[in-house]
């Protein structure tokens, strides 16, 4: 690895992070630097840049002969690919991740939280009111959207975007640090040794972004036993409710008023779910699948969650070979397991199973390959590491 973006919410630690970072591997760190050196590659003034700093473009600005943005632009990405090409060096925001575009040996981090939790570290660390932190937070949120949907496009913060996406808000920022450290030397170190307590890993993914073997997988590497959806759905077999039942809440799926309608099947189906997740994280040592694990474990002090996604190609071509199917089907395999799973968590918790604010990291699976189970290993054993 020669050099990590880190790409940030405003209030997210970014900033912190990038500088822990550089200390702790001996690399250089480039924040606002970036400005100033491509100010100078372009022969502007800083203040003409700083002017356009991750800020929205206006219109006055756009239809001049020789607009500004687009000597920051070239001087940013001159800047960051140079620094990139020397090595050993930490980007910091201003798009660093997409003017690098797909250059080889670069590890690319988003950081996100909530914008509560956002709002009170900043009111924290500049002495502000929680409202004026908060009106500061939307502000910039705006700005910066605006900014990096003109330069970027409006997919550039989704997850698969990245290698990794980190929820600062359940991470602390030192374990943050310690994460992407221990990837970045040659030899990534294995997982804390934390063995028994009450380990729980819950496991998201979408269809096509994880292998059928990587839970069975990262549960050898840290010693856990594996439930899946066979499993679960067995043990809800075990509370009453019958194999028959179970497929038709499976391929029918209801709405929110039949899922909590007194004693539908639905509401049995929920209720069993929940009961059998709660009893599997006290027995501890597991990795539970799907099925909403994070959500009914999301206050549990013990409980890591992560989420597996990688980008729609990637995900259509492993369900062609995995399932032996040509793409339109694998394409409506995918399309139909979307769906589905957005009504289930929508319907029984009233969240977006997509938003990385729902778990603890997010990992896209097709950018790092087999270091996916480094990554989870890692940062499990570090938020266990603090719990115990």
């Amino acid at each position: 690895m020669k050099a990590i973006t880190i790409t940030r919410e405003y209030g997210a630690g970014g900033g912190e992070v990038g500088r822990k970072l550089a200390q702790k591997l001996g690399w250089e760190v480039l924040d606002r630097e970036l400005l100033h050196q491509a100010a100078a590659i372009e022969h502007v003034p800083d203040a003409e840049l700083e002017r356009l700093d991750e800020k929205a473009i206006s219109m006055a600005d756009r239809f001049r002969l020789h607009p500004p943005h687009q000597k920051y632009i070239h001087g940013l990405t001159e800047v960051a690919r140079r620094a990139a090409e020397r090595g050993n060096v930490v980007l910091v925001g201003r798009g660093a991740r997409h003017l690098l575009g797909e250059m080889p040996n670069v590890f690319h981090v988003r950081l996100v939280a909530s914008r509560e939790w956002r709002a009170e570290r900043m009111a924290r660390l500049e002495g502000w009111s929680l409202d004026e932190a908060c009106a500061k937070c939307l502000e910039v949120e705006r700005i910066r959207d605006l900014f990096t949907r003109y330069f970027f496009g409006p997919s550039a913060t989704e997850p698969t975007q990245y290698d990794l996406v980190v929820n600062t808000g359940r991470v602390s920022l030192d374990d943050v640090t310690s994460l992407v450290a221990a990837l970045a030397r040659p030899s990534p170190v294995e997982a804390f040794d934390v063995v028994g307590g009450q380990r729980v890993l819950t496991l998201s993914r979408e269809l096509g972004a994880g292998e059928t073997g990587f839970a069975p997988a990262l549960a050898d590497r840290l010693k856990l036993h594996v439930y899946d959806r066979e499993l679960l759905e067995q043990e809800a077999v075990r509370l009453g409710i019958s194999e028959a039942e179970l497929e038709k809440i499976d391929e029918h799926p209801a709405g929110i008023f039949q899922h909590f309608r007194p004693g539908s099947i639905y509401h049995r189906y929920f209720e069993a779910l929940e009961k059998i997740t709660h009893e599997l994280a006290e027995r501890g040592d597991v990795i539970l699948v799907g099925r909403g694990g994070h959500c009914f474990l999301k206050d549990d002090p013990h409980a890591f969650h992560a989420r597996l996604v990688a980008p729609m190609a990637v995900r259509c071509r492993r369900v062609m070979e995995f399932r032996w199917v040509r793409e339109a089907v694998a394409k409506k395999l995918i399309a139909e397991s979307d769906s589905q799973r957005r009504r289930f968590h929508e319907n029984y918790f009233g969240t977006d199973g997509t938003n990385p604010l729902e778990y603890d990291i997010t990992v896209n699976s097709d950018r790092l390959a087999t270091t996916a189970l480094d990554v989870i290993s890692i940062a499990a054993g570090c938020h266990w590491s603090r719990t115990e």
